[in-house]
C-alpha cells in the first residue's frame, strides 16, 4: 500500500526537466534581470527605511555576487540557475529585514518561490525552499527582529517559525502544482510539435519521407561544397500497381505501397533516404564511395521488388519496378532539374521494357529528346493560353479537273506561332503534345478557330459552292464524349454549314477502337459533316476494317505515293487502294505529291485528288480566305470553273 502510494505520489510530481535552449536562456535572463533590479532598488529602499548607506550596501552585496555568477556564460546552466535562485531568495530576506519584519513583506518569499519554478528544475526549487527554512529557522532564532515585526513573534520565534513554515509549505505545494500543470502543458506541446514535424516531413500512408522532405535532402546534398562520396537520386515507379488497384481495390493498393516500403527499407542502408513522391512513385537518395556502388544499390532495390510477391484476397501479384538514376555532382545545380532528369531516366527504363534501371549520363540522346518534349509541351501550353495557335491551308487539287467540280477542297493545318511571329511546324511539338496529353486541348482550339474563321467567310444562308475544309483529329478526341458535344456546340454557335467540314481520322486511330470511331463518325455525318480516313494503308488490316467505317474520302499514305514513279510495288499498292475506294463509292486523295511525274502517274491510276508541295504549299488560312471569296455557285459556267481551278492550283 505504501509502495503504491509512493509510486502514485511520485508520478504526480513534475519530471524536473529544464526546458532546452532558447527557452531556458530567455527565462534565465528574466530572473537575472529581476535579481539585478533588486540589487539596484533595495539600497534605495533601505535608505528610505532609515538604514545607513553602509548597511544597505553590505546587505545587497551578496545579491550582486550571485548576479555576477548567474551572468557568467562560461559556467554550467545549473550553477548559474543556482546562483540566481539564491540571489532572488536572498533579496526576499533583505526586503523583510529592511521592512523591520513586516508581515506583508514575507509575501515576497512566496512570489520568488513561484518565479524559481520557471527553471522547472528540482535543484533550484529545493535550494529556494532550503533558503526559506534557513532564514526562518536559523536567522529567526538568532536575530528574530530581522525576521518578525511584532513582539509576540520576537519573544516566541519557534512558534512563529513553525507558522511561517506552514505558509511556506502551502506556497510550495501551490508552486509544485502550478509547475506540474506547466510541465504537462509543455509536454503536450512538445508531443504535438513532434507530431506536426513528423507529418510535415512524412507520408501518412507509408511512413516514408514525403516529396517536400526528399527535395530538402537533395538540396542539402547539392549545397555541399566538398564531398568525396558519390550521391545518386533515384525515381522509382511500380510497374503493375494499377493492376492491383483495379483488381482488388484501393485498400489493397495502399497495402502494396506500405509493403513496398518495407522491402526497400530492408535493402537500403540506414544512411540512405527513402521517400514516397506521390501515387506509386518513390524517391531514393543513395550515397556511396563511387557512382557504380550507388547504382549497384539501386539495381539491388529493383531486383528485390521484382522478386517480391504481394498477396491479397487469395491472389498473388508481382510488383516490379523501374528506376531512373541521376548522379548528382557535376550534372545539376537545382533540385527541380535533378528530379526532372531522374524522372526522364525512369520513363526511358519503362520504355526499354520495365523492371530495370536506367542511369542518366550527359549526352544521353533519349533523355535529351524527353527534355526537348517537356520544353515544347511548355511552349505549346503557353501558345494555347496566349492564343498563338495559327491555322494554315493547303489545297487538295483534282488530278484531272472536270466541269462537274465546282468546290474547292483543302486541309486546315496547325502551326505554333512563336512570340517573334515565326511559325513552328507540328513535327516539332506534336510528340510533346501526344506525350503530355495536350492533343485534345489542341484539337478544341483548332476546331473552334477554324469554325470561327469559316463562319465569317460563309455567313448563314449563303452558298458554300461545295467548298470543303478538312481538319485532322487526334485519337483521344475521338473517344471523348465531351469533344463530340463541343463540336455540336461550335456548329450551333457559329451557325456554320456542316457540309463545309470534313474531319480526318488516321487509320491507326480508327482501327484501335473501331466501335467508338464508328459512333463518332456516324453521329457527325448525320449533321452533314464528312469524314476522311487518313494515312490509309499504314495498318496491317486496312481493307478488312474499311468496310466498317462510314467515311467519304480515302487519303492514301504518302509513303507509298512518294515512290510510285519508280517502285512498282508501291504503285500497285496505290492502285489497289484507289480501286477499293472507288468500289465503295469513296473519293481518293494521294498525299505527298511533290512533282508533275507523280501527278501524272496518279492521274493514270485514276486517283481523284492530290495533295503536296508540288500542288500547293501551305499558307495562312486567313490570307487564303481573304483572297478567295465564295464562288457564284452556277454550275456549268466555264469561266467560273476555270477561276476555281486556277485558285486551287495556286
Amino acid at each position: 500500500m505504501l509502495t503504491w502510494f509512493g509510486r502514485s505520489f511520485w508520478q504526480k510530481l513534475p519530471r524536473g526537466r529544464p526546458p532546452g535552449d532558447p527557452t531556458w536562456a530567455s527565462r534565465h535572463r528574466a530572473i537575472l534581470g529581476l535579481l539585478i533590479a533588486h540589487v539596484v532598488v533595495l539600497p534605495v529602499y533601505g535608505l528610505v527605511q532609515g538604514y545607513s548607506l553602509t548597511r544597505c550596501l553590505l546587505s545587497v552585496s551578496p545579491l550582486a555576487l550571485h548576479a555576477a555568477i548567474a551572468a557568467a556564460d562560461h559556467l554550467s546552466q545549473r550553477v548559474r540557475a543556482g546562483a540566481a535562485t539564491l540571489g532572488v531568495m536572498a533579496s526576499s530576506a533583505v526586503v523583510v529585514s529592511f521592512s523591520h519584519g513586516m508581515t506583508e513583506a514575507h509575501f515576497h518569499f512566496f512570489v520568488m518561490l513561484f518565479v524559481i519554478t520557471l527553471y522547472q528544475d528540482w535543484l533550484t526549487f529545493l535550494l529556494a525552499i532550503g533558503f526559506v527554512l534557513f532564514e526562518h529557522a536559523i536567522v529567526g532564532l538568532l536575530t528574530p527582529g530581522d525576521v518578525y515585526g511584532h513582539s509576540a513573534a520576537v519573544h516566541d520565534p519557534v512558534k512563529y517559525a513553525l507558522i511561517h513554515a506552514g505558509y511556506v509549505a502551502g506556497a510550495a505545494v501551490a508552486a509544485v502544482a502550478n509547475w506540474r500543470m506547466t510541465d504537462r502543458a509543455e509536454q503536450s506541446t512538445r508531443q504535438l510539435t513532434r507530431q506536426l514535424e513528423y507529418e510535415v516531413s512524412h507520408d501518412p500512408l507509408t511512413g516514408a519521407l514525403n516529396r517536400r522532405e526528399f527535395e530538402n535532402r537533395i538540396t542539402d546534398v547539392l549545397t555541399r561544397v566538398e564531398d568525396s562520396d558519390a550521391t545518386v537520386v533515384c525515381v522509382l515507379d511500380l510497374d503493375r500497381f494499377k493492376i492491383v488497384n483495379d483488381t482488388c481495390g484501393h485498400p489493397a493498393g495502399d497495402q502494396l505501397l506500405v509493403e513496398v516500403c518495407w522491402v526497400l527499407s530492408d535493402v537500403l542502408a540506414p544512411e540512405d533516404t527513402l521517400a514516397r513522391l506521390g501515387g506509386d512513385e518513390f524517391g531514393l537518395l543513395i550515397e556511396r564511395p563511387t557512382v557504380e556502388d550507388a547504382v549497384a544499390m539501386a539495381e539491388t532495390a529493383c531486383a528485390a521488388l521484382t522478386a517480391y510477391r504481394f498477396r491479397t484476397d487469395d491472389r498473388t501479384f508481382s510488383a516490379g519496378a523501374s528506376i531512373g538514376v541521376l548522379p548528382l555532382f557535376g550534372q545539376v545545380e537545382y533540385v527541380e532539374e535533378a528530379l526532372q532528369l531522374a524522372d526522364a531516366a525512369l520513363y526511358t527504363a519503362k520504355e526499354a521494357g520495365r523492371g530495370r534501371v536506367h542511369v542518366h549520363h550527359q549526352g544521353d540522346a533519349e533523355l535529351n529528346r524527353r527534355q526537348s518534349d517537356s520544353i515544347w509541351a511548355g511552349a505549346l501550353l503557353d501558345a494555347l493560353h496566349e492564343d498563338r495557335i495559327e491555322l494554315v491551308y493547303q489545297p487538295i487539287v483534282p488530278t484531272t479537273p472536270t466541269e462537274e467540280e465546282t468546290g474547292r477542297i483543302g486541309e486546315i493545318l496547325v502551326r505554333l506561332c512563336e512570340s517573334d511571329g515565326a511559325l513552328i511546324s507540328p513535327g516539332l511539338f506534336f510528340p510533346a503534345a501526344e506525350r503530355y496529353d495536350l492533343l485534345p486541348a489542341l484539337d478544341r482550339r483548332v476546331v473552334a478557330k477554324a469554325m470561327s474563321l469559316l463562319a465569317a467567310h460563309y455567313p448563314p444562308d449563303t452558298p458554300t459552292n461545295d467548298d470543303l475544309y478538312t481538319i485532322n483529329l487526334a485519337g483521344p478526341s475521338i473517344g471523348d464524349e465531351a469533344f463530340l458535344a463541343f463540336v455540336h456546340a461550335q456548329l450551333a454557335e457559329h451557325r456554320l454549314a456542316p457540309s463545309l467540314l470534313c474531319f480526318e481520322i488516321t487509320e491507326t486511330v480508327a482501327i484501335t477502337n473501331l466501335r467508338v470511331a464508328r459512333r463518332f463518325i456516324t453521329e457527325l455525318r448525320s449533321t452533314g459533316c464528312r469524314f476522311a480516313l487518313d494515312d490509309f494503308g499504314s495498318g496491317l488490316s486496312s481493307f478488312a476494317y474499311l468496310k466498317n467505317l462510314p467515311v467519304d474520302f480515302l487519303k492514301i499514305d504518302g509513303r507509298f505515293v512518294q515512290t510510285i514513279t519508280h517502285d512498282p510495288v508501291d504503285r500497285t499498292m496505290v492502285a489497289a487502294v484507289n480501286q477499293i475506294g472507288h468500289e465503295m463509292g469513296l473519293r481518293t486523295v494521294a498525299e505527298f505529291v511533290e512533282d508533275d511525274e507523280t501527278l501524272a502517274v496518279l492521274r493514270e491510276i485514276g486517283v481523284d485528288y492530290g495533295q503536296g508541295y508540288g500542288l500547293g504549299r501551305p499558307g495562312l488560312l486567313t490570307s487564303w480566305l481573304a483572297d478567295r471569296r465564295p464562288l457564284s455557285g452556277a454550275r456549268g459556267d466555264d469561266a467560273t470553273r476555270a477561276a476555281g481551278t486556277a485558285a486551287a492550283l495556286a
